[in-house]
């Protein structure tokens, strides 16, 4: 429960002073590529709890997880979370920064996965499913995944709308296996 208290106190900080500064944005681009580093590298997690790693390899580490250009707005926050030794908090304070920036500008999260890369005329079509169902500014986001065997899997927000093979061939087989278990 602390965790996400301190999260997001510092996070809606971190937001606001970044609003200031009118970087608020490049603060957003900087948090998920934070995100995504905790998400490749659990052991950055590890590192950062270690108390024998010194402050100024904390920063750095943390600075080169956002991709080593990162605006002054970004350091100085590095810097306050190391010096109140909050830093293990940091993964989750990038989550509450993300969610609070798309909170504030209206952004709708879209995920599509698909069997295949998707042609871009696709890619725009299901731009434009979203867009009649959901107000604001659209984060398209793509992947495959081959084990779909084909078709796709939309998710907005905390909806999904899985039109896979994969699912569709799953569904099958538990409508046999649940009219064979009768039958017995």
């Amino acid at each position: 429960m602390i965790t996400g208290k301190i999260s997001a106190r510092y996070a809606k900080a971190l937001y606001k002073f970044a609003e200031e500064q009118k970087q608020e944005e490049t603060v957003y681009n900087e948090m998920k590529i934070v995100a995504n580093s905790f998400m490749d590298v659990p052991q950055l997690n590890e590192a950062l709890s270690n108390p024998t790693l010194s402050a100024d390899k904390k920063k750095a580490l943390l600075i080169t997880a956002a991709g080593t250009q990162v605006c002054a707005e970004f350091k100085r926050f590095v810097d306050l979370v190391v010096e109140h030794k909050r830093e293990e908090y940091f993964q989750s304070i990038s989550l509450v920064y993300q969610d609070l920036y798309r909170k504030e500008k209206n952004i709708v999260i879209s995920k599509i996965t698909s069997a295949q890369p998707i042609t871009e005329a696709e890619e725009e079509r299901m731009k434009n499913a979203v867009k009649s169902i959901t107000t604001g500014t659209i984060e398209f986001e793509k992947c495959v995944d081959p084990e779909l065997i084909g078709g796709f899997i939309l998710n907005v927000e905390t909806y999904q709308l899985d039109a896979s093979i994969k699912s569709q061939l799953r569904m099958v087989k538990d409508k046999l296996l649940h009219s064979n278990a009768k039958d017995v």
